[in-house]
């Protein structure tokens, strides 16, 4: 059954949060007002993903299909029937025109050419999601990335500074926030303090 929350909580951007593989994560997310819940769903069981789906609404799925062939792609969609896919940027670009279903791409700030991936992929993709592989990667890029926000729709998965994160979401360009599921602790324990503390600065007032 879904989950029924008697006040769902209002945010001040849209936000995703990624590598998500447990009810528990799941609930909390979308209890919180989170827009996207990202899975990595070609590692997950039908079964699995079907028990935490009927749990959830108001809130959509991703299927995250880094490194994931086209034909897999168009199986998962099938099979799973997510809202939204994920891919990266290996994927073969004009394959994703086969799948009528909303796209986002990962990039990483660290190891893709940006400008000559945000120009070629902008045509296929409804969102880039922005990542990296530091967390002092964001040191320095931060007029960069202003200027591709400005011209391509950049959801931004970079580790913030929770000071900086209301100047970010309230005065530049960027179309979202990117946030990474953590482990339970034991099934159905899980501690959402890193999470809480992100999502209630992002609260509207």
């Amino acid at each position: 059954m879904p989950i029924v929350l008697e006040e769902i909580m209002m945010l001040k951007t849209r936000v995703k949060v990624s590598a998500i593989d447990n009810l528990s994560d799941a609930r909390y997310c979308a209890g919180m007002g989170v827009d996207w819940l990202g899975f990595a769903l070609h590692n997950m069981p039908l079964d699995k993903y079907k028990e935490i789906r009927n749990w959830l609404s108001g809130v959509e799925v991703v299927a995250e299909l880094s490194g994931v062939s086209a034909d897999q792609m168009k199986e998962i969609v099938q099979n799973y029937a997510p809202d939204w896919i994920e891919v990266d940027s290996r994927a073969q670009l004009p394959r994703l025109l086969e799948l009528d279903i909303p796209k986002m791409m990962r990039v990483n700030i660290d190891t893709d050419n940006l400008p000559a991936l945000f120009a070629t992929a902008a045509p296929y993709v409804n969102y880039f999601l922005l990542v990296a592989d530091s967390p002092d990667s964001l040191l320095g890029m931060e007029a960069q990335i202003e200027t591709w926000a400005a011209q391509y729709p950049v959801i931004l998965g970079l580790e913030l500074p929770e000071e900086d994160l209301e100047e970010w979401v309230e005065q530049s360009s960027i179309q979202g926030i990117g946030l990474t599921a953590g482990q339970e602790d034991r099934p159905g324990f899980r501690d959402f303090t890193d999470l809480m503390s992100i999502l209630e600065k992002l609260e509207t007032e």
